[in-house]
């Protein structure tokens, strides 16, 4: 077992979902390298990656319960200082969103990811969903090609600065607040109904501003910039100053890491940079992850005071949690299309993979690509190995008081009890479970049926029958689950009893096929290009820019100029809080020039 602690990693062990093989439910023909990506903006061309069309369109605009504005409140909120819209194309792209056309999936021609909820009182919201940080999109010279699951270069930090700023524009300004109403209530509204969307577009502004606030203190905090955000940071913000009704409880989410990429991530034993999350056994794994992230992203959750209720309302679609989590299961890596990019010297292939295996292989294990749709375990890196940044390990294991969760079990019904200073994690575990519970059985089982392996694991030859499974099946599968993680954890600490403490705080290495798709790098983007990667940290380059998506072939990573036309706005600054780029000095000290170059081209076949 990996030395990690379960009361760190109980996040993702809610023992509530088994998961197992595969089923597909995709429909239509499988998206090939080489057609046009329907609906994207631009001269986009789609890579082979194991989706159809009607899964990617799906995953781009199937609702999570996010719940950010009004739906039409964002379709008419215009930008701050002029009349243009805020969801206009030019400026999602502006901050490295992806423009859409309209289409039968997303009517009102939404950026990738933006979604509409319509909640219980039938109002509608508009959301992020998964894909608006998980989609991404790289240009060499011409073509742009879509990198499904791949990371994002958007800069979610600046466009809550924008929103705010929009927002307070528009209640200030009466022209503008004046053109705002005329298009979400009409014309010859009331001024009563006209003023009542006022106070209500008071009410919205500062919560988002207050968001914005706990997350960002300081005005010298360094800035995210495109391709990052400190998720953890913010999710736990939400979950122990806002939902916890404790506003100076909040704590500055300055550990930004780049979206990790999503292909392989449901096979993994354990998600996250931090490594501490299983998905495994007898887990809801995925539901609980992706509950947390939904919290991260305008979710909502009410926790009671009252500590002996086992459920809370929330904003979960845990059905189409369940839909999302099966697509992200049976996408797969895209392989280097030299259709579109320079051909891969074939002749120094060899030479890298030898360099591979005496420098990579022990931490990135190679999964033939016929094999990407089973479990795998990743490798998790202390710290003290690895040597990088480790801001946002710090803050992991950083406490603060429980507030309301003070006392209430982790699992909500099951577990050990959470202490009046905690970290983030039991908290999350206790708000997503009581979300889960809150529901009716019958969702929970459809959740189970849109999941990956919800059949197959429903005769998993644990005893379980899932699909006539009561109320108390429920609550004892998670007890039982419980008995399974302090087995667990007895023979953890049997291994750990001459283990060093520090050996907790572990960063995940996981497989590397799709690497060349993924950049920057490092778990915090700190390191534009594999090339650099390979060299000494002391040599690799301090300051360059990022947010372009014009692709380096060579050294395989985005162009890092801010030449004209290259759209490089952001200087990330690598001797800024949380944006080091020591560390991962595996085999730099041997490597010649020549070996790097060969290890790159073997980079490129993964």
């Amino acid at each position: 077992m990996n030395k990690l602690s379960f009361r760190q990693i109980a996040f993702f062990c809610s023992g509530i979902l088994l998961m197992s093989a595969c089923s597909t439910q995709q429909q239509g023909p499988e998206l090939t390298t080489g057609e046009k990506t329907q609906g994207a903006v631009g001269n986009v061309f789609q890579l082979e990656q194991g989706w159809t069309n009607d899964t990617q369109q799906l995953f781009y605009f199937t609702n999570q319960g996010s719940r950010i504005l009004p739906y039409d409140w964002y379709l008419n909120l215009e930008q701050a200082n002029t009349k243009v819209l805020f969801r206009d194309n030019k400026h999602m792209e502006s901050l490295k969103y992806l423009p859409a056309k309209p289409s039968r999936w997303n009517p009102d021609g939404l950026a990738v990811g933006f979604v509409k909820d319509v909640d219980q009182s039938n109002q509608s919201w508009v959301g992020f969903n998964c894909a608006a940080c998980h989609t991404g999109q790289i240009r060499y010279q011409n073509v742009e090609m879509r990198i499904d699951g791949g990371p994002t270069l958007a800069d979610f930090e600046t466009f809550n600065i924008n929103l705010v700023k929009a927002l307070e524009q528009t209640y200030q300004n009466k022209q503008k607040f004046n053109r705002f109403a005329d298009a979400v209530l009409g014309k010859n509204t009331s001024n009563e109904k006209r003023e009542s969307l006022k106070q209500d577009l008071a009410k919205q502004t500062k919560k988002l501003a207050q968001r914005n606030l706990v997350n960002h203190p300081d005005p010298d905090q360094p800035q995210y910039g495109y391709g990052r955000v400190d998720a953890i940071g913010a999710i736990f913000n939400q979950i122990l100053s806002r939902f916890n009704d404790m506003p100076n409880n909040g704590r500055a989410s300055d550990a930004p890491v780049s979206y990790p990429f999503l292909w392989g991530t449901h096979q993994s034993d354990v998600v996250q940079w931090p490594g501490f999350a299983p998905n495994g056994p007898m887990s809801v794994g995925a539901l609980i992850r992706n509950g947390g992230e939904v919290l991260g992203v305008y979710g909502e959750v009410d926790i009671p005071e009252d500590k002996n209720k086992k459920s809370y309302a929330s904003s979960l679609a845990i059905k189409n949690l369940g839909l999302l989590e099966q697509w992200v299961a049976e996408l797969r890596s895209p392989q280097w299309p030299e259709k579109f990019l320079p051909a891969i010297n074939h002749n120094l292939v060899p030479r890298g993979q030898e360099l591979y295996q005496a420098h990579c292989v022990d931490c990135h294990s190679i999964i033939k690509r016929e094999d990407e749709g089973k479990p795998y375990q990743s490798v998790l890196t202390p710290l003290s190995e690895v040597k990088t940044d480790p801001q946002e390990l710090i803050n992991m294991f950083a406490t603060r008081p429980a507030g309301k969760f003070d006392g209430r079990k982790e699992l909500v019904v099951a577990g050990p009890v959470i202490n009046a200073q905690t970290s983030g994690l039991e908290p999350l575990v206790n708000a997503v479970v009581g979300s889960l519970l809150r529901h009716p059985l019958q969702t929970v089982a459809a959740a189970f049926e849109e999941f990956e392996g919800g059949v197959a694991g429903a005769s998993a030859g644990d005893g379980i029958d899932i699909k006539n499974m009561s109320g108390d099946k429920l609550e004892q599968l998670i007890q039982r689950f419980v008995t399974a993680r302090q087995l667990v954890e007895k023979e953890q600490k049997r291994q750990k009893t001459t283990a060093e403490p520090t050996e907790i705080m572990v960063y995940k290495a996981r497989p590397l096929n799709g690497i060349w798709a993924t950049a920057p790098y490092l778990h915090n983007g700190s390191v534009p290009n594999l090339y650099e990667l390979l060299l000494k940290p002391e040599e690799r380059t301090k300051k360059f820019y990022v947010g372009s998506r014009h692709f380096d072939p060579a050294k395989v990573g985005f162009i890092t100029n801010n030449a004209p036309g290259t759209d490089n706005e952001f200087l990330f600054d690598t001797q800024l809080l949380g944006n080091s780029n020591e560390g991962h000095n595996y085999g730099a000290d041997t490597m010649n020039e020549q070996d790097r170059l060969a290890l790159v081209e073997y980079l490129k076949t993964l």
